[in-house]
């Protein structure tokens, strides 16, 4: 190549100049300052030395962190690294010349000497408050901040390789060597190609770190942002003062700065639009100023590297000012450029995109192409956040721990087939923090989700679907809350003689017409059947999937309101609401847990709620088949212990005490018999017999059967009420899948009866020793010591009726308009229950119709089938509990039987509405012609008492009767039944 000439540029005369300036100066102040100084020494005479050591230790100490917090080592630094020695000659020349000028100073002497010596500590003191206020401001505000209360993941670019989390820094290390290798080539432009998030900025860090690695005095990095002054009309200027000021805060150059300005006033006048504005004359070209610049850079060895990003999300417009000013600095052989942007979004929207690829490519000579593979955000997800603390020091490793369920779900998306759907949205490290931002806000950290319903992976959907397509979102949540279910929940349906989860009918055509694939994917996998693979498999659907999946938002499982409510409202559900509380119990119980140390947790208070207790019941029964003998037993000992201890009252008038009777019977009837520690024996009669022991308290079980327990003294009247309806649930034309339980009872009197067949007939049969042995109990309680069993349910405490809830119950009562009376009559009519129920199974004698088998149809002893019960029990009833011969209150007994017996005007032929009296329903469970006769003979007395004048009532679970409104018409069928005079009112 031919030999290039250079012409010798003129002197830094203004450089030198300042120089020689700052230095004659500076050695003036000092020359006053020990002047003014000797005269203020002696003053300091008297003092102390340790005061005054002290004092020029404060001026020291100030002074010294003054320069080390302007970073004035590293300024030092950069002038010797400059090798400027002319500089520090011309230096040396300033200090002497002062030197050789002080005899001119003699009347600044003479002064000073006139001046008072205190000036010397004033203005010694204002110096040291001037270098103490930064000092004070600065340390103020590095002072520690309160602690945060949430913590999120920034959008921060990664600075070191301890944070590469996407693996670049291998190929960052090769892309710097590629460039530190190219040389200088004047023009040489590389491009970093890469959606947005891809990490092209971080990916650029990594490189500058080995640029400096490599070269700490060779390399220059300057990051040009654009995007920072899209709005400022000339982005030249902007470009070569932020140049500018990089190259001050690297080397020392102080002969830069004029050639930069000067070329910054060149490129006001130049014009992408071919129109040349010129707002200062000047005779130099804009190349010349860049030679000059050039040069400079030569004269200091130093490279640049200028590197700018983000150019894809500026407007065309600005794109093309953005090249057009790198392209007027090609001049600058020392400069590398490295554009960082993403294809796609620069060609979008442009009406001709191959062109403005072609036009790209002009400015690119190397494009490096970025890529994420979803293997590697996998690996993120699963990192060991214990032991990594220095990947994310925005958010607390313990956080991001507490999150791992849910960060565990995302990774086995991103390593399914179904991998490249979610990469849309959850592709790039941008996307991927923004997520977990969101499950941040929701405080899921907080929140064990090990114990509760929700399914990850649905939670991931619905949180994809409200941060990326929030309109689809809004309309979820506006037609599945609020107890409402809409076209996206599942339906049950009856098809083709069985039971099917199906779609909505208009949930097919939503899904169709959204624009975006992607939010049609998460809505099959959140509600679509098919997908879910529930359509034909009702049965098998298991209840911890009915507890889960947010396609179920029925009235018995509300399952996607919880996930909408947690997601737009932070709300968590209750863990007394969690189908997965109950079952992590069931199998804390399996695991050998006594279940009294489980009830007795804060989770099942009963004071709070009986909710737990039923729940947790229920799902134990469900998953009680592989129970050892040792739970088994537990499990029936603890219920039957805990049943006085639940409430009378709940949904249809049946509390959690009566559903804790059947539950007992389905735990009698899946674990009451033939358990062992190593497996379960088979079902046959000499197996399951032991059930009907366990019941009569026989063979292994003597002392503790299961019927005098329930009837024990201190349970008293509601004890009974228990008995007689564990009593009739055992009866096998009950409708229930007791088979178990109902062969015991019919086998324990006779191995060879008959245990199928007429349903009816297995009833009779079974019933009747268990009906024999409790009216004995009855009858030893009650008839024999003559005790009025009516009288005693008056007598029974409210609390009784209330177990341990009834604190709660009266407190929260009070709160309703009405609610103390409205409490009250929950009460009345809870008695009056027990009363027809008890004394109506004891003293009926109906054959069985498919609806249980009372008592009294049988004999107190054998097999015969006489109603010898029933006689009984009327004795004992018109005898003992309504001769008003033995007390007057057996008139009031009397006549609130009747009133608790009357009938539907509907269903017994009355045009009248209510209920009303009728001889079948006044002589239910009692012997018609005893009725007639104890009217007959009491019928005068209890009418002269005058009974309707009295402010009486009898509250059922049905209706109301009051003694003034309905005992007439009662007394007036009485009479008519009993052919006496009518009653006259």
């Amino acid at each position: 190549m031919p030999e290039t000439h250079q012409t010798m540029k003129m002197p830094e005369l203004l450089l030198f100049a300042r120089v020689f300036a700052i230095w004659f100066i500076s050695a003036g102040v000092f020359r006053v300052t020990y002047f003014a100084g000797e005269k203020f020494v002696p003053l300091l005479a008297d003092v102390d030395w340790v005061f005054q050591a002290a004092g020029i230790a404060v001026c020291l100490i100030v002074c010294l962190a003054y320069a080390i917090m302007r970073d004035a080592c590293s300024f030092v630094v950069r002038i010797g690294r400059s090798l400027r020695f002319d500089l520090f000659a011309f230096a040396l020349i300033g200090i002497w010349s002062n030197y050789l000028t002080s005899s001119w100073l003699l009347k600044v002497h003479e002064l000073l000497n006139g001046m008072n010596p205190w000036w010397v500590s004033t203005i010694l003191v204002v110096l040291l408050l001037v270098l103490l206020s930064p000092i004070c401001i600065t340390c103020l505000s590095r002072m520690r901040q309160p602690e945060p209360q949430f913590y999120f993941l920034g959008d921060d670019e990664i600075e070191t390789d301890e944070e590469d989390i996407l693996r670049n820094k291998g190929l960052a290390k090769d892309f710097a060597e590629t460039v530190m290798a190219s040389g200088v080539h004047s023009g040489l432009v590389f491009g970093i190609d890469g959606p947005w998030g891809i990490g092209k900025t971080s990916f650029v860090n990594l490189a500058e770190q080995h640029w400096r690695q490599a070269g700490v005095n060779s390399v220059i990095v300057f990051r040009f942002e654009p995007l920072r002054y899209a709005a400022d009309p000339d982005l030249s200027e902007r470009f070569i003062r932020d140049l500018s000021a990089t190259l001050q805060r690297q080397v020392y150059a102080p002969e830069f700065r004029p050639a930069a300005s000067r070329y910054s006033r060149m490129v006001k006048g130049i014009s992408i639009l071919g129109v040349r504005l010129s707002l200062e004359p000047s005779n130099e070209t804009v190349d010349e100023l860049l030679e000059d610049i050039d040069d400079l850079l030569k004269s200091i060895r130093r490279r640049v590297i200028v590197v700018i990003d983000d150019l894809d999300r500026l407007e065309a417009k600005t794109v093309n000012n953005v090249l057009f000013t790198i392209r007027r600095t090609f001049k600058l052989s020392q400069a590398t450029y490295i554009l960082c942007y993403d294809t796609e979004n620069l060609v979008k929207g442009k009406d001709d995109g191959s062109n403005a690829r072609e036009f790209l490519e002009k400015f690119v000579m190397v494009k490096l192409s970025l890529f994420i593979d979803s293997s590697t955000l996998k690996n993120f997800l699963l990192t060991d956040w214990k032991g990594n603390e220095h990947r994310f020091q925005t958010i607390p490793s313990d956080t991001m721990f507490k999150l791992s369920s849910i960060l565990s779900e995302m990774a086995a998306i991103l390593d399914d087939n179904s991998a490249a759907k979610y990469l849309h949205l959850i592709g790039d490290m941008r996307k991927l923090k923004r997520f977990v931002n969101a499950v941040i806000l929701l405080q899921i950290e907080k929140t064990d989700l090990d114990k509760t319903d929700f399914n990850r992976r649905d939670l991931i959907n619905l949180i994809l679907l409200h941060l990326n397509y929030p309109g689809l979102f809004r309309k979820i949540y506006t037609e599945e809350t609020e107890g409402r279910s809409g076209m996206f929940s599942v339906n049950r349906s009856f098809e083709a003689g069985k039971l099917r989860f199906n779609n909505a009918d208009e949930f097919e055509s939503v899904v169709t017409e959204l624009p975006e694939p992607t939010s049609q994917f998460l809505l099959r996998q959140l509600f679509d059947v098919k997908v879910l693979e529930i359509e034909d498999t009702f049965v098998t659907v298991n209840e911890s999937v009915l507890s889960s999946r947010a396609c179920f938002n029925s009235e018995q499982h509300r399952n996607l309101e919880k996930y909408l409510k947690l997601i737009v409202r932070f709300a968590k559900p209750e863990s007394r609401e969690t189908f997965k509380l109950y079952q992590n119990a069931v199998d804390r119980v399996k695991q050998g847990t006594l279940i009294a140390s489980i009830l007795e947790g804060p989770d099942f208070d009963l004071r709070e709620s009986e909710l737990s207790h039923d729940q947790f019941w229920r799902v134990l029964v469900n998953h009680s088949y592989d129970f050892t003998q040792m739970i088994a037993e537990d499990a029936i000992n603890t219920l039957g212990t805990y049943l006085p201890r639940y409430s009378f009252f709940g949904t249809n008038y049946r509390g959690l005490r009566q559903q804790s009777i059947f539950s007992l019977i389905l735990l009698l009837e899946s674990v009451g018999w033939g358990r062992t520690d190593g497996r379960r024996l088979p079902n046959t009669r000499e197996n399951v017999v032991e059930i009907a022991q366990r019941i009569y308290g026989e063979a292994a079980y003597a002392g503790k059967g299961l019927i005098h327990r329930l009837v024990s003294e201190e349970r008293g009247v509601l004890g009974w009420y228990d008995l007689m309806l564990f009593r009739f649930g055992c009866s096998a034309d009950r409708q229930g899948q007791i088979y178990n339980v109902t062969t015991a009872l019919i086998v324990h009197e006779d191995m060879s009866a008959p245990t199928t067949g007429s349903v009816s007939l297995l009833a009779l049969n079974g019933m009747r020793p268990l009906s024999q042995r409790v009216f004995k109990l009855f009858r030893d309680n009650y008839i024999k010591p003559r005790r009025n069993f009516l009288a005693e349910v008056d007598k029974t405490p409210d609390i009784a009726f209330f177990g341990d809830s009834e604190k709660w119950v009266k407190e929260h009562s009070k709160l309703e308009e009405g609610g103390v009376q409205k409490l009250a009559d929950q009460v009345l009519a809870a008695r009056s229950a027990v009363k027809t129920f008890v004394l109506y199974q004891l003293a009926n004698g109906d054959q069985p119709t498919d609806s249980g088998v009372g008592c009294g149809l049988y004999d107190e002893s054998g097999n015969g089938d006489s109603g010898g019960i029933n006689v009984n029990m009327n004795q004992y009833l018109f005898d003992i509990c309504f001769n008003p011969s033995v007390s007057e209150d057996n008139i009031y007994h009397f006549a609130d039987h009747c009133l608790r017996n009357l009938s539907s005007g509907f269903w017994a032929g009355y045009e009248e509405e209510g209920y009303v009296a009728t001889e079948t329903g006044l002589a239910s469970g009692l012997d018609t012609a005893k009725l007639k006769n104890y009217w007959a003979e009491f019928g005068h007395l209890i009418k002269e008492k005058n009974l309707p004048s009295m402010d009486r009532r009898v509250v059922t679970w049905n209706y109301t009767a009051t003694y003034t409104k309905h005992l007439p018409k009662v007394f007036d069928l009485l009479d008519k039944m009993a052919g006496v005079l009518g009653y006259n009112v």
